[in-house]
């Protein structure tokens, strides 16, 4: 056993040397041509032109923190003393009082008291220029990179051969855990039939609030709570709720619960028997979560390529669209197939949701099976059936539960909890093995990291200018910018699925097993890895939250642009909501985390293929470097200096 560990030693060490130090260095000369990009700008900026009309108007230039920073201002480029972000050039024309044309370019679009700014000296600003939030210091990264083969190659050589929850089929696995519906008030409360419409009123109301802010506000995004609710606050606190709550967002989407209250007050209509609705099957050929994918990367399109963030109308229009198809499913077909099938979000936290801390799960197995009504699925007069077509007597995992809590009040046996529980629970056990989930668990790590790199100058200014230069002289026409960005992203897409192709094939080859296909290996790899699309993710999203949730401040009193102080802190200063140093060492902290369970489950996965515990460490130590290279690869994202998501 000796001569196998010995081999992996010496693979994750020729991995440090040509595969990690390499990257960091590249990291780092990325870094200094940054700066050089930004001190060129400052020196172009110094040059910029005087105001052409002269008379009471003057042009000043002045330097910025993107976060306004105690109202900074600097003569030259530099970075903040307080939150680290390079600071941004911005002109200043003072002009006379009374100069009505400066309304049509400081609101652009929305409804404003035209004495509300006036002073004796009035200032408009420029928009300045994508600001970019600084990543983690190179010696983070270094020490990262470090720490990444350290502790991977510690764990893999402390990891013996699993002997718990090994099992091939899919019953119930053992994990800790504590019954939360034990606790009398708490189960009264969830089992009340008034519980998902409350909890869904608040959500609701903060959706309508979007829903016309973005169409009838300023569509300057920086003025608008729409986008910056709803990504810089909803979008990245999505992840987080998934990981500590499972599908608790499927409780309260707002998307579904309007339809759904119409549609059940309707069965209380007099004369009516039943609910309005078709309830037609669901479509054989869509019982899949392929439409799902696919509306996951046409979101993703949307808010990379046509900048759906800087859009406040869209950003409307795209909640509106959501609200429609979930209507249009609900009253066409049975059930909440919407729900199931083609929801991007609903299926990317149902598949983060398997590393939650929250379930809903049966107590006893048995009762379950010797159950002749099944009215957890079907439904009494009690409850309604599962809305994504569940039985709690299969479920084993978070992937498929809304949390609607309609199976607590309808099994008529008692046997249904709600558990607080360990962290990655579902992925410790079997999975059903679909070819469509392991596409959907592939789709949502490539974005995650392509979410990374599109809010990156290697990408914005290295990749895709010369990309869309290169096309130009190759076919004679300028493609624009969309298809550029377009092409980009498949060809990203494209090769990265490639890779992973590449990695289960060598992984098979490595383990010398005939009996399983390349399917397999694709199948049995998507679910480890889920843990190092997460850490990235949360360690992403909570740059942005960080950096940017202090703008929610300003907008709860001004939601609409239209110059409103409704609390008094319409002009609050942006400030870091936590210590720049924290956020680094969490990010950290994240990353290392996430590539030790990934491995960790990647050990779990080959032991439960091959019974060999040789063939099982063969197939494992290709996955564990590619495992590795992705963690470095989040790391170097991490430290990479990156776009604000909003303005």
């Amino acid at each position: 056993m000796r001569l196998p560990l010995l081999r992996l030693a010496s693979l994750f060490l020729i991995t440090l040397i040509v595969g990690v130090f390499p990257l960091a260095s590249w990291a780092q000369g990325a870094d200094q041509a940054h700066a050089s990009n930004e001190h060129a700008a400052h020196d172009h900026s110094e040059h910029a032109p005087a105001d052409p009309q002269g008379g009471a108007s003057e042009e000043v230039l002045e330097w910025i923190c993107p976060m306004e920073c105690n109202d900074l201002r600097f003569e030259e480029f530099t970075s903040c003393p307080i939150c680290g972000m390079d600071v941004v050039p911005h002109r200043v024309r003072r002009v006379a009082p009374g100069d009505e044309a400066m309304f049509g370019e400081l609101d652009e679009g929305g409804f404003f008291d035209s004495e509300a700014l006036m002073s004796e000296a009035e200032v408009i600003a420029e928009r300045p220029e994508r600001a970019l939030m600084p990543g983690v210091p190179n010696w983070i990264f270094y020490l990262g990179c470090a720490l990444l083969i350290a502790l991977s190659f510690a764990l893999l050589l402390a990891l013996g051969k699993p002997t718990r929850n090994m099992q091939k089929t899919s019953k119930r696995w053992d994990y800790p855990r504590f019954e939360l519906t034990r606790l009398a008030f708490f189960k009264a409360f969830v089992t009340w039939r008034g519980f998902q419409p409350l909890v869904q009123l608040p959500v609701v109301a903060l959706f309508i609030l979007v829903i016309v802010a973005g169409l009838i506000g300023s569509q300057d995004p920086s003025r608008n709570i729409a986008p910056v609710l709803t990504w810089n606050i909803w979008w990245m606190g999505l992840i987080f709720f998934a990981f500590f709550a499972g599908e608790i967002w499927c409780t309260v989407c707002p998307w579904m619960a309007v339809p759904d209250w119409i549609k059940r007050l309707s069965a209380k209509l007099p004369g009516r028997d039943r609910a309005i609705g078709l309830e037609r099957t669901w479509p054989k050929a869509l019982r899949n979560l392929y439409p799902a994918i696919l509306m996951f990367m046409a979101l993703t399109w949307l808010e990379l390529a046509y900048e759906a963030p800087y859009r406040p109308a869209l950003t409307s229009i795209m909640g509106l669209a959501m609200v429609a198809m979930a209507a249009a499913s609900l009253f066409i077909f049975e059930r909440k197939g919407f729900c199931r099938y083609v929801c991007p979000v609903g299926r990317v936290t149902g598949a983060y949701g398997t590393t939650g801390m929250l379930e809903i799960r049966r107590r006893d197995a048995q009762i379950c099976k010797s159950c002749q009504t099944k009215d957890c699925f079907h439904g009494n007069e009690r409850g309604l059936p599962c809305p994504t077509g569940e039985f709690m007597g299969a479920m084993n995992e978070n992937s498929y539960c809304t949390m609607c809590t309609e199976c607590l009040k309808t099994c008529p046996h008692d046997n249904i909890g709600i558990n607080v529980r360990a962290p990655i629970a579902d992925l410790l056990g079997p999975h059903r093995k679909r070819l469509d989930e392991a596409w959907l668990l592939l789709a949502i790590f490539l974005v995650t990291i392509f979410h990374g790199l599109a809010m990156i100058p290697v990408w914005t200014r290295q990749t895709v200018p010369p990309l869309r230069d290169w096309l130009e002289a190759t076919l004679g026409v300028d493609p624009g910018y969309l298809t550029t960005f377009t092409l980009g992203m498949a060809g990203f897409f494209g090769a990265s699925t490639l890779l992973y192709l590449g990695v289960c094939q060598l992984s098979k080859w490595a383990s010398g097993n005939v009996f399983y296909r390349l399917r397999d290996f694709f199948i049995a790899y998507a679910y480890p890895l889920l843990p190092v699309a997460l850490a990235y993710h949360l360690a992403h999203n909570a740059l942005h939250f960080f950096y940017e949730g202090s703008k929610l401040l300003r907008l709860i009193s001004d939601p609409f642009g239209w110059g409103w102080d409704l609390f008094g802190t319409a002009r609050s200063p942006l400030s870091m909501v936590v210590p720049l140093e924290w956020l680094w060492g969490a990010q950290l902290t994240l990353v290392l985390l996430g590539n030790l369970a990934t491995l960790w489950l990647v050990n779990r996965a080959t032991h439960r293929m091959f019974g060999n515990r040789r063939q099982a460490i063969k197939a494992l130590i290709p996955v564990a470097i590619f495992a590795l290279l992705l963690s470095v690869a989040a790391l170097w994202l991490l430290s990479q200096p990156m776009e604000m998501r909003t303005a």
